[in-house]
């Protein structure tokens, strides 16, 4: 179910991202504009199922709203927005350059990245199958951009880039999602010192992402664009067949933004549930829906070359899904990390005395039976006969009467006879 909304408005997002930057080719444009729609979009929820109770209980991932920001939520969530702003730019960058299909065509790459990160940075070694099962996809998408190549050279290293960037990121992002889904999981109340949940990190990441992208859209497209708009109280469009007046793409930003929010908060759900790898699998299922529907809708022509690439690379996703063992290879690089990080406190109970135990209240004193004595007491024992041996006591030094231990846990008292008011606990 998951994955269906997730292929669904991923798909929205793609070809409306197309048809966007097709009007108007301004990648960092729009991707300030999903950043600050995904931010938005929390903070209505947010505000929603702080007016509609009931919401919480339907929507688990509302339950707690928005946390007011503090120093331990920007540190979790700034190495999120730091890959985001790098994913998206340069994923819209391609989109604008080469069609979605091949964009996508050259993101179903990751599985072959994934592997290759797990390989050389935790030492872990997948099953042959698994490897050969890369070599059509690895041919399939190279036969795929073949056609594409010298024209658009850095719409292809665009794309490439896009998909190194958001594989390091499912990777070093797995603790932030599992703390994430942990925290919703013990159902208690957050405090400053707990870990955000998934709207909390989607929340706290776009917005993060919006106003480090501002500076860099400002700098290459905001005062072009402002300095348009100043001009003739209106932003030149391009003139390219299939372009979108300015009317039309004031809605397809609102369309877009909204989907974009759709597939991140869905996306960060699944990758909190399964494992890296087999993220990646899902997310190559989704980009071969995305390829098939972006041929479809756009009706760009393909050369037979690139039928054969794209149908190479299909069949490199099946056999990728069926030979994977990407649970083991996920639990393998999960305890790389435990080791690496070692325990939060040192252990050190070998070096602690054994406990000494009393049978019963009445014998504590005694040091003989079930109930564990302290070795700091004994010491302080040890420690007190020593001041008296010093101070000139020979044997058992003598005590008032009532004075001794032993006496006072006498039931009857230190003659043995019933003493003192009687109480009855009935």
């Amino acid at each position: 179910m998951l994955c269906g909304i997730w292929y669904m408005a991923s798909i929205f997002t793609n070809t409306s991202s197309k048809a966007i930057l097709t009007a108007l080719p301004k990648p960092f444009t729009l991707t300030l504009i999903q950043f600050a729609f995904v931010s938005s979009w929390c903070l209505f929820f947010a505000a929603l199922a702080r007016k509609y109770p009931g919401l919480k209980q339907s929507i688990p991932v509302l339950k707690y709203g928005i946390r007011p920001p503090s120093r331990s939520l920007i540190i979790t969530t700034l190495p999120l927005a730091i890959f985001q702003i790098g994913g998206h730019l340069c994923s819209s960058a391609a989109t604008s350059r080469i069609p979605v299909s091949l964009v996508h065509t050259i993101k179903g790459l990751s599985p072959l990245l994934t592997v290759m990160a797990y390989r050389f940075v935790y030492k872990i070694e997948y099953s042959i199958p698994t490897y050969l099962s890369l070599i059509p996809l690895t041919f399939g998408v190279v036969l795929a951009c073949s056609a594409d190549f010298n024209a658009n050279f850095v719409g292809l290293i665009m794309a490439f880039t896009s998909a190194i960037l958001f594989v390091t990121q499912n990777i070093v992002s797995k603790q932030i999602f599992n703390d994430a889904a942990a925290s919703e999981k013990d159902g208690l109340p957050p405090t400053k010192f707990s870990k955000p949940d998934k709207l909390n990190l989607l929340y706290y990441s776009s917005g993060l992402a919006f106003l480090l992208t501002v500076p860099l859209w400002l700098y290459y497209e905001g005062f072009t664009l402002l300095g348009d708009f100043l001009s003739d109280a209106s932003i030149e469009l391009s003139d390219r067949p299939g372009s979108f007046d300015h009317g039309r793409l004031i809605l397809e930003f609102l369309f877009n933004g909204t989907f974009h929010f759709g597939q991140n908060i869905v996306a960060f759900v699944l990758l909190s549930m399964i494992s890296p790898v087999t993220y990646s699998v899902a997310s190559l299922i989704k980009r071969v829906f995305v390829i098939v529907f972006a041929i479809i809708w756009f009706g760009k022509p393909m050369t037979r070359v690139q039928a054969g690439g794209f149908l190479l690379t299909f069949v490199g996703l099946y056999l990728y899904d069926r030979t994977s063992d990407a649970a083991k290879a996920d639990k393998r690089a999960k305890a790389i990390q435990l080791k690496a990080g070692g325990t939060l406190l040192p252990l050190t109970t070998d070096k602690l005395p054994k406990a000494m135990f009393t049978a019963s209240p009445s014998t504590f004193s005694a040091g003989t039976g079930a109930y564990p004595i302290s070795h700091a007491s004994i010491q302080q024992g040890d420690e007190k006969k020593f001041d008296d041996a010093g101070a000139g006591a020979q044997g058992s030094r003598w005590l008032p009467p009532g004075t001794k231990a032993e006496d006072t846990w006498r039931p009857n008292g230190m003659n043995g006879r019933p003493s003192g008011v009687g109480v009855s606990y009935g």
